[in-house]
């Protein structure tokens, strides 16, 4: 076809003239058949094969047509969208080939859809003329000025004629299987069927975070209303994944730690030890030459409940250099030792300026970022500040984004060293000396880096589905497989770590039950105990019901105790899994070994989860840390059940479903009331989903959008039923009786 341009009436003339009339399909009915636009994007030869095509098919419509090239795959199949699905992820594109296009024809009128993949396009000559979509010219609108990915999805809306529209989406980092999934899905749920798909996959080098581009091109027949169109953005925003950061089932069950909150004091504590692998660095370059003192100011809910879960004294424990569960952490971080002693960093005394409480001004700085939990570690020399922004994001990871107000290109978790250049913090490269004195040291200092080239291949519950099923793989199988692509680790590492967890949780059970001490406040302390001798007195409730509830409850007032506590995936859900995986354990004969599994399994998907919805209840509300705690037992219940991967996963998403809208309002900010007594009532609820899951009971909602849902209901939570104490129990006469008592302590750190 020649390369000049023709007006689309030109272009369906000259394709009738040229065609050659087949005996099913006169080129005037193939002509009307198909879009406009159709004749535009493609050459003669590919027009003359489908025509030959399509008037093949018209005779034998129950089956699908195909043809292969060198670089293209063709099928014409009848009007279906799981057809449809399953023909395009059968379609990848070469690893190695930096551009591929889908073009999806169709005409639900006519019953047909025509589907053409093109791979390795740079190197065909028929593709010279198009127009390649390319990453570098469309980065500007995914990064700042500094290069930082600020979106992942840009969306419009186009009117090209006054009766035909199109959408225009452009998605980075993000899965093949993602993008066509939800494109399919959407389209079904609208009942909307476009007349054509164009998706390019653009993969270049040098464009920093940006590792691949879907440009995604939807063509209609009809103008589309306000609505639909607003609900087609709202879904394909939802909807439309990236990658799975990359965690490790350790980060959902784990640490080890200090309680009483994973958020509030062991993620308090890791920006405390980052910040002073940072300060030392500072030191040690020589970039600042003498430290005054050392501000710790706490901003959203860290200076709203904040002292209640012992989050000054992590923060300060935590730069004195010492671990979530070092049991002097909280003592080193109290004002008094602070003031006496102040904070020693390589053997220099720094002066200790004392806790500040952030202003409404701090908490707008930060309205951007999607976390709550925030701490900034001030340096205060002759001439200057320096501050560490540090973000706890929920089950004690952390970020820290900003240093000097400058948003950071890679956020420091404390898994991975960065270098100190020029006052700009940086990731570290590859053929750096270790003994350079610039380099910011991690603080995982026994955990090896995470693999950054492993990419995940699912993103999704959905996704993990049709991996497992596709490769006939168990779910263990894939949970030690991910681990240890992911970091670097044995099998027989991952399991010795899971055992020194189950030890600790096993050891914080025994303790609960016996330990009858009361908390701080006296709120709680000896309620697991009496559960305990009423479940064993009682034959009717001594099963795995009973014992879970007095078992979880007895690791949650440890926690409140702050006693030493696995968190899983929070502190404040602590007592959930060890509950349920200790009464399973007395009432049958499993292994060990598999006892373990089944802890990692309800990890693995705790972190496919945790992409969607921090375990942060100062994010998302109790529901992201006591209803992920109900899933995760639910799960490795049904794991120990025999259940298969749609079994598992289902237990997981029924807990979720019947813990959506669960309200974070701990009585002054303590993780006493009412997070203890609600460890034991959601071991319930747990069990219950994995019976149901167990009998062959299934979720209507599609696991994913139940994850989805959660986020949504988190994210129109009110702030005051966020882990603020600001409504809900913690605002009752009873609750601001306790609230009173407390701010005693409360003025030990603020004054």
């Amino acid at each position: 076809m020649p390369k000049q341009k023709f007006s689309p009436k030109t272009v369906r003339n000259f394709t009738i003239s040229n065609l050659t009339s087949q005996a099913n399909l006169s080129p005037r009915e193939f002509v009307d058949m198909m879009p406009d636009v159709y004749f535009k994007r493609m050459n003669f030869e590919q027009i003359k094969n489908n025509y030959k095509m399509l008037s093949q098919f018209k005779s034998d419509p129950e089956n699908m047509i195909g043809y292969k090239g060198k670089r293209e795959n063709v099928l014409i199949h009848k009007f279906n969208h799981e057809i449809l699905e399953r023909n395009l992820l059968n379609l990848p594109p070469s690893s190695k080939t930096p551009y591929s296009l889908y073009r999806i024809t169709q005409n639900p009128k006519q019953n047909f859809m025509l589907t053409e993949f093109y791979d390795k396009i740079e190197s065909n000559t028929k593709f010279n003329d198009l127009n390649i979509p390319k990453i570098s010219d469309r980065k500007q609108f995914f990064t700042d000025k500094k290069g930082v990915i600020i979106k992942s999805l840009v969306i419009h809306y186009i009117k090209y004629s006054k009766i035909k529209s199109k959408i225009v989406m452009y998605s980075i980092n993000n899965s093949r299987t993602t993008i066509i999934k939800n494109l399919i899905e959407t389209f079904y749920s609208h009942r909307l069927s476009p007349t054509f798909v164009e998706i390019w996959r653009s993969k270049e080098k040098n464009c920093g975070n940006i590792k691949s581009m879907y440009t995604i091109e939807l063509f209609f027949g009809t103008i589309l209303s306000p609505k639909i169109i607003n609900s087609l953005k709202n879904d394909f925003t939802r909807y439309l994944h990236t990658y799975i950061k990359p965690l490790s089932i350790f980060d959902m069950i784990g640490p080890k730690m200090v309680g009483p909150s994973s958020s509030h004091t062991a993620g308090a504590n890791k920006i405390g030890q980052t910040a002073r692998n940072i300060i030392s660095t500072l030191i040690s370059s020589k970039s600042i030459l003498e430290i005054k003192g050392i501000e710790i100011k706490l901003i959203g809910s860290f200076r709203d409940t904040g002292v209640g879960h012992q989050t000054p004294a992590a923060v300060g424990g935590g730069l004195w250099g010492l671990s979530t569960y070092n049991s002097n952490m909280l003592k080193h971080g109290h004002p008094d030792f602070l003031k006496e002693k102040g904070i020693v960093i390589d053997g220099t005394k720094i002066s200790f300026q004392g806790y500040t409480q952030g202003t409404a001004e701090d908490d707008k700085k930060y309205k951007q970022e999607t976390n709550n939990n925030i701490a900034e570690i001030i340096i205060i020399t002759k001439d200057s500040k320096h501050i560490i922004t540090g973000f706890s994001i929920g089950g004690g990871n952390i970020e820290i984004r900003y240093f000097n107000n400058r948003k950071l290109d890679e956020p420091i978790t404390g898994k991975k060293d960065f270098l100190l250049k020029e006052m700009q913090i940086i990731p570290l490269p590859e053929n750096m000396e270790e003994s350079d004195k610039n380099i910011i040291h991690k603080i995982y200092k026994d955990m090896k880096a995470p693999c950054s080239d492993f990419v995940m291949p699912f993103n999704s519950f959905e996704e993990l589905s049709a991996y497992i099923e596709e490769k006939k793989k168990k779910m263990i199988e894939v949970v030690l497989e991910t681990e240890s692509h992911l970091q670097g680790t044995s099998n027989p590492e991952i399991y010795e770590r899971m055992e020194g967890y189950w030890a600790i949780m096993q050891k914080s059970i025994f303790q609960g039950l016996k330990d009858q001490k009361l908390s701080l406040l006296k709120l709680t302390g000896n309620d697991s105990n009496k559960i305990d001798k009423f479940v064993n007195n009682n034959s009717i409730f001594n099963n795995i019901f009973g014992k879970a509830i007095g078992y979880a409850t007895a690791v949650n007032e440890i926690n409140a105790k702050s006693g030493v506590i696995v968190a899983c995936p929070t502190a404040g859900s602590c007592g959930i899994l060890p509950g349920i995986l200790k009464s399973y354990q007395e009432t049958t004969s499993v292994n060990s070994k598999k006892l373990l599994e089944a802890g990692m399994v309800s990890g693995f998907l705790a972190m496919i989860l945790f992409n969607d919805v921090t375990t942060a209840g100062a994010d998302y509300g109790c529901q992201a840390e006591v209803g992920a705690a109900a899933a995760m037992a639910a799960a490795a219940i049904a794991y120990l059940e025999g259940g298969d991967h749609q079994v598992i996963i289902n237990a997981f998403i029924l807990a979720i479903k019947n813990s959506l809208g669960l309200i974070c309002d701990p009585v002054a900010g303590l993780v006493e009331v009412p997070c203890v007594k609600r460890n034991g009532i959601y071991t319930s609820m747990a069990l219950s989903s994995a019976v149901m899951a167990l009998s062959g009971v299934r979720s209507l909602i599609s696991p994913d959008e139940v994850i989805l849902t959660m986020r949504e209901v988190g994210e129109k939570l009110h702030r005051d039923y966020k882990e603020t104490a600001g409504a809900g129990l913690a605002k009752t006469r009873d609750g601001k009786m306790v609230e009173r008592e407390f701010d005693k302590e409360v003025k030990k750190f603020f004054k």
